[in-house]
């Protein structure tokens, strides 16, 4: 909920100035906590020798060594094939798993995956190949692995032969009991409509494809809404490889979660860019109760002023996608773009596709100031091997800068870290491993970025240049929330003073608002704040809130008659920050060195907004811990 805080400005009631910054440790999630990943889709040679292939990496998030077990369940019957156990995982460090590789799976096997961490929250990347001998016709995808899931998950695409272009869709159960699934699919025109059931044991996953299934037809793009009783996770292949292409590609992309959030992030697109004619194709999909207009707000990489915006032209049904093809769109010209989506609650999924690959990624709807990133390369397999580029977008105006670190793959070690500047509400930044001093060439990194309050959106290109549809991508991962799907509660459980705090809430009526936020305070009155954005069609909210005065919080979220708390353990801050000027036309402090700040204007009522109206001040503490804030004086009305 921190979106209306941040790129909305307010007008200034008062002058009581304040200031956020960023200095949170680079390699810490929720310490002492194990977490559940689900891979929905795993395989070994699927198709023949040179088929498809899936190998993972999992990365320890957290503080703590932890071990790990992974259970590989078969999608034709559902039994447990083998279960693979890791005693120790270092923090930061990352584990692979190649299928094919595994003579305890059998060739041709299709699997979901189940990986439990006992100690430590743990994120996964999956990358899907084929082909890998003939670079002329290889595909590369890849799809990050699910930790949280919904009981209501969005699929903006699906095709059945158009255009070249066929889909299957996994759905897995990230639920400890058995649910049926329910998909509906609506065709983009509204004209068609089908409805498929699945069957789901706990951890299990199924596929649908459009070629075996009767009630979908040849020739249309649908979007899909998927409702089940336990929460679910989604991914979706998108295929242009029949024998006859004569450059086979795909991309895979993630199903979104229902969400509050009124924006949706989407770091990169274009329209003819990256030097190889990529162009995008954006598919909004309104994932609300109620029927939206979606509007797409377009920035060039690091440039502040607004590029152009698309409205949809007409409201669009619960469920119901809306396409623009950047490509030919009249209003845009080359070149690469951040996008968001505003007036609603929307996905977006991105394609991006040139003459001879392919990739696709889904729109971040949140406003972390931390992202992981566990598979990041330079030139890895040679000079024209994989590289992997980041994208940071920024969520808020405040935010100005993020902080990467980089750790090598082999051993864990930090080897770098780089501040990041030129960020501002919604535009993006691009960082390219190849470019980034103390790096080295044939190397992969984990890496992790760290933004002040108000958040960044993170997602990484994959690219190969050794031919064939080298291009994938994948969207960077948050900490795994404690307790999972259905169980209100804020992450980290604990954290110093000044941290920002991703508090979850479930069993609130779908699409009901406003909604009451109530934040107890130890040393005074209780704070209120009301919030006019819906509730998620799954019943949740999420509120990000940073929190500075020390002691046990009870924050309370109330929408209709429904009232669910949550609780947060706010520790002694990690480092101290003093005001030592503040006069008309200037603010001077002291703290950490280059600590990334923003001074805004706190309201009676706790609302923030921009210090002096129209103007974000931001900046970066020098080498002794001090920065100063200058602005035009301001005079009495």
């Amino acid at each position: 909920m921190l979106r209306s805080r941040t790129l909305i400005s307010f007008v200034i009631a008062s002058l009581a100035l304040g200031l956020l910054s960023s200095s949170s440790p680079a390699h810490q999630a929720s310490a002492g906590v194990g977490d559940t990943v689900y891979l929905p889709n795993v395989t070994k040679k699927l198709g023949g020798e040179d088929g498809w292939q899936t190998p993972f990496i999992v990365q320890n998030v957290g503080s703590d060594p932890t071990a790990l077990t992974m259970d590989f369940f078969a999608f034709s019957d559902g039994r447990l094939v083998k279960t693979r156990s890791v005693d120790s995982l270092a923090p930061g460090n990352s584990v692979v798993h190649d299928p094919n590789s595994d003579p305890d799976l059998a060739a041709g096997g299709q699997f979901s995956v189940v990986v439990r961490s006992t100690n430590s929250p743990v994120v996964s990347v999956v990358n899907e190949h084929q082909n890998v001998r003939n670079q002329q016709r290889q595909e590369a995808l890849s799809y990050q692995g699910l930790s949280e899931g919904s009981t209501k998950v969005f699929a903006p695409y699906f095709a059945y032969n158009v255009a070249g272009w066929l889909t299957t869709l996994v759905v897995q159960n990230l639920g400890g009991a058995a649910t049926s699934v329910t998909l509906d699919f609506a065709s983009y025109t509204g004209g068609q409509k089908a409805t498929l059931t699945r069957a789901l044991e706990a951890g299990r996953a199924q596929f649908v494809d459009p070629r075996v299934e009767p009630l979908l037809l040849v020739g249309t793009e649908y979007s899909v809404t998927l409702t089940a009783s336990q929460p679910i996770g989604v991914i979706v292949n998108a295929h242009n490889d029949a024998p006859s292409a004569t450059a086979p590609m795909g991309f895979s992309y993630s199903g979104a979660p229902a969400t509050n959030e009124l924006f949706t992030f989407m770091p990169y697109a274009a329209r003819n860019g990256d030097g190889v004619g990529r162009s995008t194709r954006l598919f909004v999909q309104n994932v609300a109760t109620t029927p939206g207009t979606p509007t797409l707000v377009f920035h060039r990489p690091g440039i502040a002023q607004i590029q152009t915006t698309l409205t949809a032209p007409q409201p669009l049904a619960p469920g119901a996608t809306w396409s623009v093809d950047m490509g030919t769109n009249p209003q845009l010209t080359d070149g690469d773009y951040s996008v968001y989506a505003r007036n609603g609650q929307f996905a977006i999924v991105a394609a991006t596709i040139n003459p001879t690959s392919a990739m696709g990624a889904t729109g971040v709807s949140a406003f972390q100031t931390k992202w992981f990133l566990p598979n990041v390369t330079r030139t890895l397999g040679g000079s024209d091997g994989w590289t992997t580029p980041i994208w940071i977008q920024a969520a808020s105006f405040y935010v100005t800068t993020a902080r990467l670190s980089w750790y090598r793959f082999a051993d864990g070690a930090l080897v770098t870290q780089q501040l990041v500047t030129g960020l501002y509400g919604g535009t993006s930044v691009k960082v390219d491993p190849r470019s980034v001093t103390g790096l080295s060439d044939n190397t992969q990194y984990a890496v992790v970025v760290e933004a002040p309050a108000g958040g960044v959106a993170v997602i990484v290109t994959e690219l190969n240049f050794q031919g064939g549809d080298g291009a994938m991508v994948y969207e960077a991962f948050a900490t795994p929330a404690a307790g999972g799907f259905g169980v209100s509660g804020c992450t980290p459980l604990s954290a110093p003073a000044g941290t920002v705090f991703r508090c979850r809430f479930y069993g609130l009526p779908p699409g009901a608002t406003p909604v009451t936020v109530t934040t107890t305070n130890p040393t005074g009155n209780p704070s209120t704040s009301t919030f006019n954005e819906p509730v998620a069609a799954d019943g949740s909210t999420t509120l990000y809130t940073q929190l500075t005065t020390q002691g046990n919080r009870t924050i309370t979220a109330s929408a209709g008659s429904v009232s669910v708390p949550a609780t947060a353990l706010v520790g002694p801050a990690n480092f101290s920050l003093t005001t030592t000027t503040a006069r008309n036309g200037s603010v001077s402090l002291q703290t950490k060195a280059a600590i990334a700040c923003a001074m805004y204007a706190l309201q009676p009522d706790n609302s923030v907004s921009q210090a002096i109206p129209g103007v974000v001040m931001t900046g970066i503490t020098d080498v002794t811990g001090v920065l100063t804030f200058s602005y035009q004086p301001l005079t009495s009305p």
